[in-house]
């Protein structure tokens, strides 16, 4: 799974949390790749509705709010995760 953190403000970012994210994804999964901790904070999970910042339409958009702060991550959920020795 491709994952990036964002420096950008959630509404620059096109998503709609209403949607599930494309491909194979559970939500324990995603947050660990996005390396938030839910027991910290608020964890929420939308999907692109249109490509950005070079992932594909329908990749995860997970935040995470802890107090005032929000942190963003994507996540492509749809490229094959490749077994590594640091998974």
């Amino acid at each position: 799974m491709k994952v990036a953190l964002l420096p950008a403000k959630l509404d620059a970012i096109p998503v709609d949390f209403r949607a599930d994210p494309d491909g194979v994804w559970e939500y324990e999964a995603l947050a660990r790749r996005a390396g938030f901790d839910e027991r910290w904070g608020q964890m929420s999970i939308g999907a692109l509705t249109r490509p950005f910042e070079g992932f594909p339409e329908g990749a995860a958009v997970v935040t995470y709010t802890s107090g005032a702060h929000c942190s963003v991550a994507l996540v492509d959920c749809t490229t094959p995760e490749t077994p590594n020795r640091w998974s």
